[in-house]
C-alpha cells in the first residue's frame, strides 16, 4: 500500500523536474514578461550566412601582351631549284657530293666536251683566216662578221656544257652519275640556297581572316629547340587546298648562320597581335550581362588585419587572408583571347578583379580575399 501511494509522488517530481529545466533553458524574463529564447542551432545558421564568400583576386597591371596563332611546317631553300643541262651529252664530270657547300662561280659537273671543243677550234680558225682576207680586201665585211658570229656560238654551245653556280649554297639530292646520258629534260640534281630559307606551313579556313603579309612569325626546330627563328609572312595562296583545306602559307626567315636545314620539321607561331603596355586581366574575370561586360572590383579593407587562413607547414609560408568589400563596374574590352583580355576602358592599374567569377555580386558585398595573383601572363 505505501509503494502505490508514492508512484504518484514521483510522478510528479520527474515532472516538475522536466518543467523546471525546459523553463531555464527556453524561457527568458525581459521586461517582467516571459520570452522564448532563440535556439542555438537558429543563431549558428545565422552566423553561418553572414560569414563573407572567400574569392581569389587578380591585381591588374600594364603587360605586354600578344595573341599567337600555332601550326606546323616545312623548312625550304629560299633559292631551291633542279639543275639541268641546256644541251644533250654524256656526264664527265661530277664536281660536289650531295650536301657539300658550293661557292658561286664553280662548274657543278660537266658534259663531254670534245665536240664542243672541235666546234670552237675550228670556228677560231675560220674567224682568223676570214679576218686576214678582210684585211687583205679580198672579201666583204659580211663574211668577216658571219665568221665572228659562228665563233661566239661555238663557244656558247662549249658554256652550255658546263653547270655553273650562279650562288653560294648547297649540292642537293644527285639524281645521274658519271658517265650518264642526260638530256635538256633529265634532272641532274638539286641547287639549294639556305643563307635565307623560308618556312611553308597551312592555316584553316576559320584563321584565315586573322592572317596577312607582313605578320611577325616565330619558329623553333627540334635541333635547337631553345632557340627561336624569326620572320615575316612573305605570301599568303589565294586559294584554300582540297583535301586538307588549308591555306598555304610562306615566311622567310633569316638563316645567316645556316643552322636551319631544308627538310626540317618546324613549329610556327603566327603573332597575330601584339601590344606593349597592355592594360590585362583573365577571361575568367568578367561576365557578359546582356550587352554589357562586368567585372567585380574588390577594395580591401585598410582597418582589417591579415588573419591567419591555416597553420603553416614546416618549409611553407602561411596562407593569409583579408576583407573587403565590391564594386560592379562595366568595361570595354579592346582585344579577347581565350586566356585573356585587354581591358579598354573601365579599370586602371592596381584594381583588383575577381577571378573565377560563376556567380554576381552586389555593390558593397563583403567578400574574403583568400588569394591574390599578380603578373600571370
Amino acid at each position: 500500500m505505501k509503494i502505490k501511494r508514492l508512484i504518484p509522488i514521483l510522478a510528479v517530481i520527474v515532472a516538475l523536474f522536466f518543467i523546471a529545466s525546459f523553463v531555464k533553458n527556453n524561457i527568458s524574463c525581459v521586461g517582467g514578461f516571459p520570452v522564448l529564447k532563440k535556439h542555438k542551432k537558429d543563431a549558428e545558421k545565422k552566423t553561418a550566412a553572414e560569414i563573407p564568400p572567400p574569392v581569389k583576386v587578380y591585381k591588374v597591371a600594364h603587360v605586354s601582351f600578344r595573341d599567337t596563332l600555332p601550326s606546323l611546317g616545312t623548312i625550304k631553300g629560299f633559292r631551291e631549284y633542279d639543275l639541268r643541262f641546256p644541251t644533250a651529252g654524256n656526264i664527265e664530270y661530277i664536281n660536289f657530293k650531295e650536301g657539300e657547300r658550293i661557292t658561286q662561280g664553280d662548274i657543278i659537273a660537266s658534259l663531254d666536251q670534245k665536240e664542243a671543243l672541235l666546234k670552237l677550234e675550228y670556228a677560231k680558225i675560220e674567224m682568223e683566216k676570214q679576218a686576214k682576207l678582210f684585211e687583205l680586201g679580198n672579201i666583204v665585211e659580211t663574211k668577216l662578221k658571219q665568221s665572228q658570229l659562228e665563233y661566239q656560238s661555238a663557244k656558247v654551245e662549249l658554256e652550255k656544257t658546263n653547270l655553273i653556280a650562279f650562288s653560294d649554297g648547297y649540292m642537293g639530292a644527285l639524281e645521274v652519275d658519271k658517265g650518264s646520258y642526260v638530256t635538256p629534260q633529265d634532272k641532274v640534281g638539286a641547287f639549294v640556297d639556305i643563307k635565307d630559307v623560308y618556312i611553308e606551313f597551312g592555316i584553316i579556313e576559320k584563321d584565315i581572316p586573322k592572317v596577312k603579309e607582313g605578320q611577325n612569325v616565330e619558329v623553333t626546330v627540334e635541333s635547337y629547340p631553345d632557340q627561336v627563328f624569326k620572320g615575316k609572312i612573305d605570301s599568303v595562296a589565294p586559294i584554300v587546298e582540297g583535301r586538307s583545306r588549308t591555306v598555304k602559307v610562306r615566311s622567310k626567315l633569316s638563316n645567316v648562320d645556316e643552322k636551319i636545314k631544308p627538310g626540317m620539321f618546324g613549329r610556327v607561331n603566327v603573332l597575330v597581335y601584339e601590344k606593349e603596355n597592355a592594360l590585362v586581366i583573365p577571361s575568367s574575370s568578367f561576365k557578359k550581362k546582356e550587352d554589357q561586360y562586368l567585372v567585380f572590383v574588390v577594395h580591401p579593407e585598410e582597418s582589417a588585419e591579415l588573419a591567419p587562413k591555416e597553420a603553416a607547414k614546416p618549409g611553407e609560408e602561411k596562407t593569409e587572408s583579408a576583407f573587403g568589400t565590391v564594386e560592379t563596374r562595366t568595361i570595354e574590352i579592346a582585344y579577347a583571347t581565350p586566356d585573356a583580355i585587354e581591358v579598354k576602358e573601365g579599370l586602371e592599374e592596381g584594381d583588383q578583379v575577381i577571378v573565377d567569377v560563376e556567380q554576381e555580386f552586389q555593390d558593397n558585398a563583403k567578400v574574403e580575399i583568400t588569394e591574390t595573383q599578380e603578373g600571370i601572363f
